[in-house]
C-alpha cells in the first residue's frame, strides 16, 4: 500500500500562496546566483555581507559551516571581485570581509524589481490591509523564528532512529 502524504488538510489558501511566495523567490535567487557565476553557499555569504562585514569566523557561524568552509567562500568571492578582505578597524591583526560595492550594486539590480513588485502589491491595499498583512507577516516570522530555534535545540538523529536503514523490512524478510 502507498503512504500518504502527511500534508493537512487543514492549509488554508493564504499559506499556499505563501508557500508559493518563498518558493519562487528560491527559483529567483537561484537565478541570481546563476547570472553572477555564484555557488549557493557564496550567495548566501554576500547577502549576509551586504547586511554587515564580518571576519572570516564570524561569516562561518552564520552560515553553519566549517572556518575552513567559510575562508573557501571567502577566496572564491574575492577572487571573483564580489568580496574584499580589510583590516578590522580596532584589531588590525584580524581581517573584515566585505561586499564589494560592484558586486552589492549588480546583486541589488536583481533585488530592487521584487522589492518593487511587493511594494506595488502594497498599494493596491488601503491601510487597514497594510496592517493586516504586516501583522500576519510579522507574526509568522515569529513563529518560525520560535521553531527554528527550537529545532536548533534538538540534537541529530541517528540515521538508524528513521527506520530507513532497517534491511530487515517486511518486504526483505527470508523464510
Amino acid at each position: 500500500m502507498a503512504e500518504s502524504r502527511s500534508r493537512p488538510d487543514f492549509v488554508s489558501p493564504h499559506s499556499r500562496e505563501l508557500r508559493r511566495v518563498v518558493r519562487l523567490n528560491e527559483e529567483i535567487g537561484y537565478q541570481v546566483r546563476r547570472i553572477m557565476g555564484l555557488k549557493e553557499t557564496d550567495y548566501a555569504a554576500m547577502s549576509i555581507l551586504m547586511r554587515e562585514p564580518m571576519g572570516p569566523s564570524e561569516l562561518a557561524r552564520a552560515l553553519h559551516i566549517t572556518s575552513a568552509a567559510a575562508t573557501a567562500v571567502v577566496d572564491r568571492l574575492v577572487r571573483a571581485g564580489h568580496a574584499v578582505r580589510e583590516p578590522h578597524p580596532d584589531d588590525r591583526r584580524r581581517m573584515v570581509v566585505r561586499a564589494a560595492d560592484a558586486s552589492r550594486t549588480k546583486t541589488m539590480e536583481h533585488v530592487y524589481p521584487m522589492m518593487s513588485m511587493v511594494e506595488g502589491e502594497l498599494e493596491k491595499l488601503d491601510s487597514a490591509g497594510r496592517d493586516a498583512v504586516l501583522q500576519f507577516l510579522t507574526g509568522t516570522a515569529s513563529r518560525l523564528e520560535s521553531y527554528r530555534d527550537e529545532l536548533n535545540d534538538r540534537p541529530v538523529e541517528e540515521q538508524d532512529t528513521l527506520g530507513i536503514w532497517d534491511t530487515q523490512g517486511a518486504g526483505d524478510q527470508h523464510s
